[in-house]
């Protein structure tokens, strides 16, 4: 029977990268009212609800201001359709708790950045895809 482990802290990363289940990882840097995510992997319904719980928890914290999101989705593949209604879900709450922007890093426009593209529109807030981190950076902190 396999040990249970302790749940992780907000903004700690859920379990390590494996080819069976993904994870998230990221800091909010308050001065810039930008969070800096890291996403890889495959998730379950688990991995989004920590995904929804932290990204929330930031959007409490900033207390409606905007904010933006850099994430870092070279590692990151494209989901089932469980997980990609509920990350369109949470994009939908992010954006009424003002986040206003989300950039995402990819390796190649391919599924992934196509899927992210379409459920952030969806969601109504500003989004785009890159491949360098410079760029995305730049292009987050415009207003």
């Amino acid at each position: 029977m396999e040990e249970k482990k302790p749940r992780p802290e907000a903004g700690q990363p859920v379990e390590e990268p494996t080819p069976k289940r993904g994870g998230l990882e990221f800091e909010f840097d308050a001065a810039a009212s930008v969070v800096r995510a890291r996403l890889w992997g495959f998730w379950d319904l688990d991995v989004a609800g920590r995904f929804r719980a932290d990204l929330l928890a930031v959007g409490r914290r900033v207390g409606g201001k905007p904010w933006s999101v850099l994430v870092d989705s070279r590692t990151f593949l494209p989901q089932g359709p469980e997980v990609t209604a509920h990350r369109g879900e949470t994009m939908g709450m992010m954006v009424n708790m003002g986040c206003r922007r989300i950039a995402v890093i990819v390796a190649e426009k391919g599924t992934y950045a196509m899927q992210f593209s379409r459920i952030a529109t969806e969601a109504g807030v500003k989004n785009a895809v890159f491949f360098d981190l410079a760029l995305a950076e730049k292009w987050i902190r415009e207003t």
